[in-house]
């Protein structure tokens, strides 16, 4: 008789050192959840992920071949996104702390008067928690096709017993190269690809048009309020953690490319999908809409990353040093793409 899955994620944590043992638990119960609309809300959204990973598209020229999928949830206070093979099963992991940082993140989103007004929505206050409920899909759709990537291109060794590709969210300093960062970007632009195709041009769409009282409005409009959401959602997903301090060295030592620079490979992936999609959005999308948009995101979060900016990040990435790394990402992230 074979043992399910959800058996195997959670044996899996038992098999980590105790110091990795004691920041993630195993699997999380969600019947302790103390609010039931959020324990709901996580076994449905919990449903359909495994549903999506199990009818994933096969024979994609890109994928390498892996296990089957399980996507659950890890009992731990960190805030985390974990992708691990273990047991013939390709695992998808979120911890509960992060769970609750992106349901916090939007809930300050949904009732900002200043970002509904930039999304061109027009809820009541009673309805804010819709446009809650859109941008925490719409971040944790992103957190999770990023760590499908992460299996799906190859980046968790197949070779290993039980393998983990860690801290999508933490810090690790100067633990990194530019190699790891091309992989991040890699599962970032896959990721966007996915979270749009679902969102605006997929079984996403009908659900989130109608929480947002968008039905009456002609398809263009929704494509442009979808699409801001989408950027609002993922903008702050990357705002509120601490910003990096940036020096010619460090930037390569990184594990993730800094957030302003991840933001901005995100956006030239979302409007390449656009390009191919919905060109309108393409010309819609301005610099100046994106960056009223992102000081919306700041403003309604102001706090939650220690209340510090990407001012110094920007900087930097705009002197010549800035220019020489975005080169030599966008190389070697190129050169990983075509190597797929």
């Amino acid at each position: 008789m074979s043992i399910p899955p959800e058996v195997l994620f959670h044996r899996y944590f038992q098999t980590l050192s105790p110091a990795d043992r004691e920041t993630y638990k195993g699997k999380k119960d969600l019947d302790r959840l103390q609010q039931p609309t959020v324990q709901s809300l996580l076994v449905a959204i919990q449903k359909q992920f495994n549903e999506a990973l199990r009818d994933e598209k096969k024979n994609v020229p890109e994928h390498v071949d892996h296990p089957p999928f399980h996507f659950d949830y890890i009992d731990s206070s960190t805030p985390n996104a974990l992708a691990f093979r273990y047991e013939g099963y390709s695992f998808v992991g979120i911890t509960v702390a992060l769970i609750e940082t992106l349901w916090e993140v939007c809930f300050r989103l949904s009732r900002s008067e200043a970002v509904a007004t930039l999304l061109g929505v027009r809820l009541t206050p009673e309805e804010h928690d819709k446009l809650h409920v859109v941008l925490f899909r719409t971040q944790l759709n992103f957190v999770v096709s990023h760590e499908y990537t992460h299996h799906v291109h190859g980046h968790v060794a197949p070779r290993m017993s039980a393998s983990m590709f860690s801290n999508e969210i933490l810090d690790d300093g100067e633990t990194g190269n530019l190699e790891q960062q091309t992989l991040e970007a890699d599962a970032d632009g896959y990721a966007v690809y996915h979270v749009l195709a679902n969102l605006i041009d997929g079984g996403g769409r009908a659900q989130e048009v109608s929480l947002l009282k968008l039905e009456a409005e002609p398809s263009g409009v929704q494509d442009e309020v979808l699409f801001s959401c989408f950027v609002v959602a993922v903008g702050a997903f990357l705002f509120v953690r601490p910003p990096d301090a940036l020096d010619n060295a460090r930037i390569y030592k990184l594990t993730h490319p800094p957030q302003a620079a991840r933001m901005n490979c995100l956006m030239q992936q979302a409007i390449s999908w656009c390009k191919q999609n919905r060109p309108g959005l393409e010309a819609w999308m301005t610099l100046d809409r994106f960056q009223m948009l992102m000081k919306g995101v700041a403003e309604a979060t102001w706090g939650m990353n220690g209340g510090r900016d990407w001012a110094a990040q920007v900087a930097f990435l705009q002197s010549e040093a800035g220019d020489e790394y975005f080169r030599e990402l966008d190389r070697s992230l190129k050169a990983y793409v075509q190597s797929l």
